[in-house]
């Protein structure tokens, strides 16, 4: 037991020799915090931008309903891309049906409904498979 104290003694005297806080480049080569290769930024940088132009475009969609709102057209996308929707294949018509719950307003609502019939009207496949997807809107 006496032992295992002065180990413990030991360790915790050899760790206030430790400074607290040390730079990058004091870290050892191996563990040191590397910066994003440009390549990789400059593909994150891609990737943020195709998302936004998607979501400029959906926004878009959607001005009709919104006219002189764009912070509201932004809150609508936003909402609809974070609702809650159910996904359910069905192998035997090549359909994958996304079934979208209902917003907070009437209002966001019917421009749902109106973009679910224009992406319906797409007639868009998902990738890797033969399945069409249509989007509708949940009933209760």
């Amino acid at each position: 037991m006496n032992e295992l104290k002065n180990q413990e003694q030991s360790l915790i005297e050899k760790r206030k020799l430790q400074p607290y806080k040390i730079t990058v480049g004091q870290m050892p080569e191996a563990l040191r915090y590397n910066k994003l290769k440009t390549e990789s930024k400059h593909l994150q940088n891609i990737i943020k931008m195709i998302c936004y132009r998607a979501e400029t475009a959906f926004a878009n969609m959607l001005a009709a309903e919104y006219k002189k709102k764009t912070n509201e057209i932004r809150a609508l996308v936003k909402s609809i891309l974070f609702s809650m929707a159910d996904i359910i294949p069905d192998y035997e018509k090549n359909t994958l049906s996304v079934k979208l719950y209902s917003l907070a307003t009437p209002r966001d609502n019917l421009a749902l409904e109106k973009i679910c019939i224009l992406l319906n009207d797409t007639e868009t496949v998902f990738p890797g498979t033969n399945l069409k997807l249509i989007f509708k809107m949940a009933t209760f």
